[in-house]
């Protein structure tokens, strides 16, 4: 009888854990980008993608923000950067990869939602819109 009980506690702890690594890898992420740089001397141009994604080019004025939302995939592969073009400026890194940015954003008040704000300074990420942390230079 004892080892029916073990068994069971024994399974009940895997289907508990198997269920919170499936909420975890499977809950949709949205990666938003906000422009905080003036229009001078041009607007600012993103270009994001990932290895099997293109979001697209986009070109945003001070204040807009645009959005896209995904699932990573389960073996925490998953990995988007982009590519920001202002005047003479530009740079691309990583805005989601499981590794560094997904945490760092759980860091900073987020828990699916990764915010990245181009200043004129660099770039800021934030999980809440409260907390936001330099991540990034222009070069």
């Amino acid at each position: 009888m004892r080892q029916i009980f073990f068994a069971l506690l024994i399974l009940v702890g895997l289907l508990v854990g198997a269920h919170a690594a499936f909420h975890i890898h499977f809950t949709p992420v949205t990666i938003h980008i906000i422009d905080r740089v003036p229009n001078n001397p041009t607007t600012l141009t993103v270009h994001c993608q990932s290895k099997d994604n293109d979001i697209g080019t986009h070109v945003l004025s001070t204040g807009q923000e645009f959005a896209w939302t995904f699932k990573p995939d389960i073996l925490g592969t998953t990995l988007y950067f982009c590519h920001f073009y202002w005047g003479s400026k530009d740079t691309s890194f990583d805005v989601y990869n499981r590794k560094h940015i997904d945490p760092e954003c759980q860091k900073l008040g987020g828990f699916r939602d990764c915010y990245w704000e181009a200043r004129t300074d660099g770039f800021y990420l934030s999980g809440d819109l409260k907390q936001w942390e330099k991540i990034n230079n222009w070069p």
